[in-house]
Parts: C-alpha cells; sequence; structure tokens
C-alpha cells in the first residue's frame, strides 16, 4: 500500500522557521482536511514533504522511499500533486492539459499511448469535462479551470492527491463540485490530502482533520474529536459555537 509518513519534518529559511516537527501520515482511503490561517506553513510543509523544497531536518517518504531522492518522475507515479497557484502558459484545449498529468508516463498531448489515452478519458468523466473537451482553456470558467486541473491531477492515476487550496476562489456549488469530485477518488481506493480554508467544508468532507499553527501541527484526529469552539478559537481567534459539523461563527476574540 502506497503511504505518505511524515516524522517531525522541520524546514528554515535563513533565521525564519517555516516549519517545525510536523508529522502525519497519508494513506488510501482518507480524505484529510489541513487547516490553518494564512502564514500558518501548510504550503512550504507539502512542498517540503514532497522533496520539492530542502528539509532543514526530519524525513518524508512514500513507501519507504526518502522523497527528496525520489526523482519527479517517480514521485508524480505514486502521489499527484495540485499546487496552490496553477498558471497555463497558453491556450491548450482542454484534453491536453488534462493529458499533461502523464508525463511521468513518458506521454505528451499528441503523443499519447493507447494506455495514456485511456487514462485521460478516464479522467475527463471522472470531472465531468466530456462536452468541453474540445474548448481552450482560457475559454472557461474558474469552476470549469478548476475541474480540468483536478482531472489532470487524476490523470496519472496516483494512488494519492496532495491538492492545495483546490476551491479557491470558486462560489460554493463550484467548491462542492469540486470536493465531490476529490471525495469521489477517495471511494475508489485513493487517499487525498487538501488544504482548505472553509472550515464548514471541510468537515462536510473529510475524514480526519489536520490543525497548524505559526509553524507547528497542534492537532490531528477526527471531526468530532478536533473541531471545537476551543480550537477555533485558538487557531483563528473568532468565536463560534460548535454542534457536530455544524459552525457558527459570531465574530473575532
Amino acid at each position: 500500500m502506497t503511504e505518505l509518513s511524515i516524522q517531525a519534518l522541520s524546514r528554515k529559511a535563513g533565521d525564519a522557521v517555516l516549519f517545525e516537527e510536523a508529522s502525519l501520515t497519508l494513506a488510501p482511503g482518507e480524505l484529510i482536511g489541513l487547516l490553518g490561517p494564512n502564514g500558518a506553513g501548510k504550503t512550504s510543509l507539502l512542498r517540503t514533504a514532497l522533496g520539492m523544497e530542502k528539509r532543514s531536518a526530519g524525513t518524508s517518504t512514500i513507501s519507504g522511499a526518502d522523497c527528496e531522492i525520489l526523482s519527479p518522475v517517480a514521485r508524480a507515479r505514486q502521489i499527484a500533486y495540485l499546487p496552490q497557484q496553477r498558471p497555463l502558459a497558453w491556450p491548450n484545449t482542454v484534453r491536453d492539459v488534462v493529458a499533461l498529468g502523464r508525463f511521468a508516463y513518458g506521454a505528451a498531448p499528441g503523443r499519447l499511448s493507447d494506455i495514456d489515452s485511456a487514462a485521460v478519458d478516464r479522467a475527463i468523466q471522472l470531472c465531468d469535462l466530456a462536452a468541453l473537451a474540445h474548448r481552450t482553456a482560457d475559454t472557461l470558467s474558474g469552476g470549469e479551470l478548476a475541474r480540468v486541473h483536478c482531472a489532470r491531477a487524476f490523470a496519472a492515476e496516483a494512488p494519492l492527491l496532495i491538492a492545495d487550496e483546490p476551491v479557491a476562489a470558486l462560489d460554493p456549488r463550484h467548491q462542492f463540485r469540486i470536493m465531490d469530485i476529490i471525495a469521489a477518488y477517495v471511494a475508489r481506493g485513493g487517499g487525498a490530502l487538501v488544504v482548505l480554508h472553509d472550515i464548514a467544508l471541510a468537515a462536510r468532507y473529510a475524514t480526519r482533520l489536520i490543525w497548524m499553527k505559526d509553524g507547528h501541527i497542534v492537532a490531528d484526529g477526527p471531526v468530532a474529536e478536533t473541531l471545537t469552539a476551543e480550537r477555533l478559537a485558538e487557531i483563528y481567534g473568532i468565536k463560534a459555537t460548535v454542534d457536530g459539523a455544524r459552525i457558527e461563527i459570531t465574530g473575532a476574540i
């Protein structure tokens, strides 16, 4: 079974500590919500865990292999990464953008094997993009483009997914649609770690919540155990009432 294991991971930039002593695991069957205010260290943690940024201490492995040593191709076959910034350099068709997810297998748009083409088609169907497959990406709405980027990640057919704010700037309908797609991926046997700022959305979909503040993981566990009014006050400095997964924010502290 593919598993991402992070143990006592830390990263510094000069004298600044971006995060330290972070430990977590991600395995198939889990949908983990990673929560915390801006500047908590969430994106730095993800990029360092994947070996994309140099760690200062600790370990990060995928199925026992050190993430810093793995080649980008080997890593991409085990874990798909959807970054926070997802620029498109030119107006490719939707299908060609999704096909970029097959780079780990030596594929490229216009040069797909039958296996690659079938994987791209499955990702397009999963994200409900068949009607848009031949549109250019620069003609799409924000919600449609978010589904394209999800499909590109899913085209790799990796057992794990890390998505950094996949629903940022989307309206509520499209936020639910993206999270439904990720939840369906997990239901089929994948594992996902998703950075979210919408606490209620995280509570609705996640099987586990990881909470960060000031570069530290302060809690990791089921929604029912970790989502409390006290934790929202500690992490975000807000007053709230919590009833199960229902949250009512009443103001700032």
